[in-house]
């Protein structure tokens, strides 16, 4: 029998695992958005803005954008006013079992790359996340669930960090397009 990385095992927890701030807005659990879907999502977001800003390495800011949720596979999805009363302790914990528990030095280098947002295209990863779940509340928002303060928090999220990283017109333009084609 061939064994499975232990990676990817983790991170196929990650396809089942719904995102608590949907459901408890009231989306039903066989509607929410999954943590793996909102991470390929932001992937794809990620080529799309990276692809429009020179010298980004989209590579790297994909593969940020692939693995930036993998500690909820240990600690679940933690909703951000949580996250944001627990601090940086969450972000260690989430840490320190991927740190402890993945087999894949590459993986870990860049689950920690991530969470320190120690360059550029940790920077965008951050900006593609918000802009994924902008998107997914503006869907829930159209079927009428109660997700308004998520849209617009993420909607100050976006327009901060594409601020402090200097392509708010891009990240304007882009969510023209995104927002109209949804």
């Amino acid at each position: 029998m061939v064994s499975i990385p232990n990676s990817a095992l983790y991170a196929k927890t990650l396809l089942n695992l719904a995102r608590t701030g949907w459901l408890l807005r009231g989306v039903p659990p066989s509607l929410a958005e999954t943590v793996a879907e909102h991470s390929f999502l932001s992937a794809f977001i990620c080529i799309e803005l990276g692809s429009r800003i020179q010298g980004v390495d989209i590579g790297k800011a994909v593969l940020y954008t692939l693995i930036h949720d993998l500690g909820e596979a240990f600690i679940g999805d933690i909703t951000k006013p949580v996250g944001l009363k627990l601090g940086i302790l969450k972000n260690r914990i989430e840490e320190d079992y991927v740190l402890n528990y993945i087999d894949n030095e590459v993986i870990k280098n860049l689950y920690k790359r991530y969470v320190d947002q120690i360059d550029f295209e940790a920077k965008l990863a951050k900006l593609c996340n918000y802009i994924a779940t902008l998107l997914i509340g503006l869907d829930y928002k159209k079927l009428s669930y109660k997700v308004d303060e998520i849209v617009h928090n993420m909607d100050n999220e976006i327009k901060e960090l594409s601020n402090e990283l200097n392509i708010e017109d891009i990240v304007e333009n882009l969510l023209s397009e995104l927002i109209t084609d949804t």
